[in-house]
């Protein structure tokens, strides 16, 4: 789960646009912070620290920077927090005890911000923030602090502006409608799909304050390892997309309506483009991704295959435990050596938001007659893991040059339930 500064195609793709975006956004109540448009580079940078010990052992976490007073307070809160809620000195400590032969460590982080850009004289992991919001999330694996090797998460979401720790009910301007609502999607779209998988399988009480915001559309539950955990020995969480909460709900700001969706003031035109660029990568979650060509063996071991696997048409499907990639299948063929393919119920692409978008909509705003309309029955649909209805067919080019196909599922209503991306 580490933070990269390898950002992909349409991660790269997203910064030229939004550094283009004029839009201003409502201003905040300190006076030193007024009228921050919604791309607008902040004088606040991040720096990865790592140190490392024998048996593959290492500690790595954030510090941030500035050199505007008007910031200096809220950075420094911050990387005290940081330093004192992931318990930063007594794992450099517990680090240090590590010899060969021993159980190791890995203390590691995931950075929520897609809003930012490398920063110049800073190194490979030098990190320019563009949004008054920073959402980390930690994770400690092997030698523990309580004793038996063991995982741990740690979440926490900062406003930089003040340096403090956000709480869930600083989210929406209805924190408990939100919570209703976030609880009622637990009961009716996963409690009933929990697997034997998991080790402890506790959805209730939600610990709503242990959350992450992963600057690509989703608000994360991060459970603890004895309310919810994986045979893996990882701790639990679920994924929301924030399309799945709002409307009706609304965010308290609209800085944090940003940062869910950068690109929220484009024009139709302008999102299209970015839909389009997407839909060659059918970005499920931010940084942590899984792609088309993908070592297969590595996908699996890196996010934790579950038990769930079985037949796909010329190959096989697997699923993941993933918050981000829950509802989703990664498919590949006979060979089973690589991903061949991506099968979610579970993304929004722009415009196109599955469980919602009717298909004559989708395909209006992607303004490009698909390459096959056909007809899911029954049969077809449990073959191919999808709903009875109708198939919109999209030939595209990949940038190596190879074929790939883009496909919309939609129910019998017409609504879009589920996205494909495939190799040809």
């Amino acid at each position: 789960m580490r933070y990269r500064n390898t950002l992909s195609i349409y991660i790269i793709m997203l910064l030229a646009v939004l550094l283009s975006i004029p839009s201003v956004i409502g201003s905040a109540e300190d006076t030193g912070f007024s009228n921050l448009p919604a791309w607008h580079p902040l004088p606040v940078y991040v720096q990865e620290r790592k140190e490392e010990g024998p048996e593959d052992s290492y500690v790595r976490y954030p510090e941030l920077t500035t050199e505007d007073p008007a910031w200096q307070s809220g950075v420094e809160k911050t990387n005290q927090a940081i330093q004192e809620q992931a318990n930063i000195p007594a794992y450099l400590r517990l680090l240090s005890t590590i010899s060969p032969g021993s159980t190791g460590l890995k203390l590691d982080y995931e950075l929520g911000a897609l809003h930012g850009q490398a920063a110049d004289g800073m190194g490979s992991e030098g990190f320019q923030l563009g949004n008054p919001y920073l959402s980390i999330l930690f994770s400690a694996e092997g030698k523990m602090l309580s004793g038996r090797p063991s995982q741990v998460y740690y979440p926490m979401t900062f406003d930089l502006r003040t340096g403090e720790i956000m709480s869930f009910d600083q989210l929406f301007t209805d924190p408990d409608a939100a919570k209703e609502r976030m609880e009622a999607l637990l009961e009716t779209d996963v409690e009933p799909t929990l697997s034997t998988y998991l080790e402890n399988s506790q959805l209730f009480p939600v610990p709503f304050d242990r959350f992450f915001l992963d600057g690509f559309g989703h608000l994360i539950i991060v459970y603890e390892n004895s309310q919810l955990s994986f045979l893996s020995g990882f701790s639990g969480s679920v994924s929301f997309r924030t399309s799945e909460l709002t409307p009706p709900l609304a965010f308290a700001s609209e800085e944090l309506e940003n940062y869910f969706d950068p690109f929220l003031t484009l024009p139709t035109a302008e999102r299209r483009a970015v839909a389009w660029q997407m839909a060659h990568t059918l970005p499920i979650a931010a940084r942590r991704t899984i792609s088309l060509g993908d070592d297969l063996e590595k996908v699996l071991s890196g996010f934790h295959s579950t038990t769930d696997s079985g037949y796909y048409p010329g190959g096989a499907y697997y699923e993941v435990e993933d918050a981000n990639y829950r509802d989703t299948l990664i498919l590949t063929d006979e060979t089973e050596q690589t991903v061949t393919g991506l099968l979610t119920g579970r993304t929004d692409l722009m415009d196109i938001q599955t469980g919602k978008t009717p298909l004559a909509d989708a395909e209006a705003f992607l303004s490009r007659e698909p390459t096959l309309r056909m007809e899911m029955d029954e049969t077809l649909a449990e073959l191919y893991c999808v709903c009875p209805g109708t198939a919109s067919v999209y030939q595209l080019e990949a940038a190596d040059g190879k074929h790939i196909v883009f496909t919309l599922y939609a129910d019998t209503d017409g609504t879009v339930q589920f996205i494909k991306l495939a190799q040809e």
